[in-house]
């Protein structure tokens, strides 16, 4: 694994040959070869087209400038019900609820969670599953997903406590944990490195961002 420095965003891990990459605040993508699924970009994720674009929520998961720099002319926006007031600069848009399961591209998509508080994607490139939670904390349904994630992005910032992380992950129980949204442009209510030594000791690997 590594944390090597891209400009405006930060390369995690590889992992199957897909790349993971954190783009600031609640912005995550993954890469394989030339197609790209994004999570939530903001303002300081690089300039791509992605493939996939999955929003959780509103503001700042919700972000038109971030979106006009990564969607090109073959990309699918996957926006929230409750969303369907918003500009999306796209021609190819889903308006989802939770619930739901898609195929787009080829990539399996479940969503999970409630439209009006935010929702949680599961998505499925080619046998690897990635959860990005968004601005969900702990959820009953998470146990669904159990041995069914490899990559889970969990929120850790002071809307959520360490242990509702914890038990997240134990409920998924995925090869990797990335807790992400903590930062400047969020709560900082966490212990990083106390979170990353309770999941390892639950033989969770924790990747710090």
């Amino acid at each position: 694994m590594t944390g090597e420095d891209k400009g405006c965003c930060i390369l995690l891990f590889e992992h199957n040959g897909f790349e993971v990459f954190w783009d600031g605040g609640a912005s995550i993508r993954v890469r394989d070869r030339e197609f790209t699924v994004a999570v939530d970009p903001g303002p300081d994720s690089p300039i791509f087209e992605a493939g996939i674009v999955l929003i959780t929520g509103e503001y700042p998961h919700y972000n038109y400038e971030a979106l006009k720099k990564v969607v090109g002319r073959g990309t699918c926006v996957v926006v929230p019900e409750s969303l369907n007031d918003k500009e999306i600069p796209c021609h190819d848009v889903e308006y989802v609820d939770r619930g739901e399961a898609l195929d787009i591209f080829g990539v399996e998509i479940e969503t999970l969670g409630e439209p009006e508080g935010g929702l949680s994607y599961r998505f499925d490139m080619q046998g690897t599953s990635f959860y990005a939670s968004g601005n969900s904390g702990y959820r009953e349904e998470v146990i669904q997903l159990e041995n069914m994630i490899d990559i889970a992005f969990l929120q850790a910032s002071s809307k959520v406590t360490e242990e509702d992380v914890i038990r997240t992950a134990v409920r998924i129980k995925p090869e990797v944990v990335v807790p992400y949204l903590y930062g400047s442009n969020f709560g900082q209510g966490l212990n990083q490195d106390n979170l990353k030594a309770d999941l390892e000791d639950r033989n969770i690997h924790c990747q710090l961002l």
